[in-house]
């Protein structure tokens, strides 16, 4: 069975709200003990005192700033340099495998043409997010029964970052965060190589853009400030 600390930190890390709140020193102890009590009793098997909770989130706050302080600013120096493009007219199309057998042999040919193409593939079905027009295509050449979903205009963020991001755990973690802290609903994501792959709604893109470029515009800001320091 876990341990009482061990359970706090699972608690505390799988909410980056409360775990922002932790690392910037913004927090009452006693209250978030509290709330926190009845979820971690849960876990326990067993009642939990709250006095013990909040000794366990004090012992997790002074590791947790030392420890994730490092991982903080390389993904800080990730987003300083990071570059945003927009591509608008997206559609998400999702394939059963077999109907993406029946249309593989196309790719090369519909890569060259169109505006916009990522491919992925699970276990039962192929996601293509293409432009409007090449996924229209795509779909006149199949059958009804190939085709699970087609999401018609869209809009995709290609988040551009160096080749460290591949080897940087929590970048995305931070992007997907800061977009779901400002309500936007993050339809479609995908990694790609040093791309990040981000599809929104056309009424939320605006709203999205400005949020990554206010982050990547601080990232840089804190980058500076480490240099001089």
């Amino acid at each position: 069975m876990s341990s009482i600390s061990q359970i706090v930190r699972e608690v505390v890390t799988s909410d980056p709200c409360t775990l922002q709140c932790i690392l910037n020193d913004i927090v009452n102890y006693s209250k978030l003990s509290r709330r926190v009590a009845p979820l971690v009793s849960e876990l326990v098997g067993r009642d939990v005192p709250v006095d013990t909770i909040k000794m366990a989130l004090i012992r997790f706050a002074d590791k947790a700033v030392k420890e994730f302080s490092f991982l903080k600013r390389d993904v800080v120096d990730i987003l300083a340099r990071s570059s945003i493009e927009i591509r608008t007219g997206i559609s998400i199309l999702t394939l059963r495998n077999t109907g993406f057998v029946k249309i593989a042999p196309l790719i090369p040919s519909l890569t060259q043409k169109a505006r916009f193409i990522a491919i992925m593939q699970s276990l039962l079905v192929t996601t293509l997010v293409l432009d409007n027009e090449t996924a229209e295509e795509v779909v006149l050449k199949l059958g009804k029964d190939d085709v699970v979903q087609l999401q018609k205009d869209y809009a995709a963020i290609v988040i551009v970052s160096p080749i460290e991001i591949m080897y940087t755990p929590g970048v995305v973690a931070y992007i997907t965060n800061v977009l779901a802290l400002n309500n936007v609903n993050i339809v479609h994501i995908e990694s790609c190589y040093t791309d990040t792959i981000i599809v929104v709604s056309k009424e939320e893109l605006l709203k999205a853009f400005q949020v990554l470029s206010k982050h990547i515009d601080a990232a840089k800001k804190l980058m500076q400030s480490y240099v001089q320091k």
